[in-house]
């Protein structure tokens, strides 16, 4: 094995034009099975905005980038990155860049991935797209001992190239395992990130007139499956679990708040004071009158 490291008078990472960036080039080491460690710095192109198509597997690690930096394309609206991004090969997307970046990258040939997959399934990471932004202690740790490599490589330098990238690919493997783990549904049921969206939109909603097509629209599924993974995930109908949620939220302006009776009861999408009052006397065996006076210790 043999190392190779370029000046940093190099004006671009030959890597990058293939996927129509050209960086200034602070220094590169490579490993003949197929990972290279780059370090470069500048502004891409010189421009604000520039194309990009990945040609292999990537993982980035930004030590300086502008607060504005973005990434879009490909019918996905522009969002902020952080200092750690994954991209798979054939991503197509823009990146929008108002300053300076610093980087270090691992790029990972497809011959070196092959081999990889061939010698465990598990560590296909070949099709987990584009990760944008992501939280690894020991990813950003690597991030870091690459760009020290490649500005200033030592003794087996090709050696540890190699060992970096696969780290970087079993790093990875583990990272994209426990996020697909975490977006499964449940048998019959939701997925995490469907509940907590669901969660989410009824609590900031509880005034409004709530319908089954909104709230399945909004997770992307049928009416029918809704009905389902609720029930299974609350043990009741949707209809009673957003009733459960505004009755709960009743209490607390009842015992937090001076609000009268019939704007709590507006605020928690009762068409009237007295269907309000109805409701809550059935779900707690007090009015809304009886509730506040109990909880404020009013005689």
């Amino acid at each position: 094995m043999h190392s190779m490291a370029e000046p940093a008078s190099a004006s671009r990472a030959r890597f990058l034009e293939s996927c129509g960036i050209q960086w200034g080039l602070l220094g590169r080491v490579t490993s003949p099975r197929g990972v290279a460690i780059v370090a470069t710095d500048g502004l891409p192109n010189g421009r604000t905005e520039n194309d990009l198509t990945v040609a292999t597997a990537v993982l980035g690690y930004s030590l300086r980038m502008p607060a504005d930096i973005a990434i879009g394309g490909n019918g996905h609206p522009f969002q902020s990155i952080g200092p750690l991004n994954i991209y798979s090969p054939g991503v197509s997307l823009k990146l929008r860049c108002g300053g300076p970046i610093t980087l270090s990258f691992c790029v990972l040939s497809a011959n070196f991935l092959a081999a990889l997959s061939e010698a465990d399934s598990d560590l296909r990471i070949d099709n987990v797209g584009l990760l944008p932004s992501i939280k690894s202690e020991r990813l950003s740790y690597l991030g870091r001992a690459m760009f020290r490599e490649a500005i200033e490589p030592g003794y087996g330098s090709s050696l540890l190239a190699e060992a970096m990238g696969m780290e970087v690919a079993l790093e990875i493997a583990r990272y994209d395992g426990a996020r697909r783990a975490a977006d499964e549904p449940y048998q019959g049921g939701l997925a995490p990130w469907q509940l907590r969206r669901l969660e989410s939109y009824v609590r900031d909603n509880l005034s409004a007139d709530l319908s089954l097509s909104e709230l399945a629209g909004l997770l992307g599924i049928s009416v029918r499956h809704l009905s389902r993974a609720v029930k299974q995930a609350k043990g009741v109908g949707v209809h009673r679990w957003i009733v459960e949620r505004r009755l709960a939220e009743a209490r607390r302006m009842l015992s937090e708040t001076d609000l009268p009776i019939h704007e709590i009861a507006r605020l928690s999408a009762f068409h009237s004071a007295s269907a309000f009052t109805a409701a809550f006397r059935a779900a707690s065996g007090y009015s809304p009158g009886e509730f506040r006076r109990l909880t404020l210790g009013r005689a």
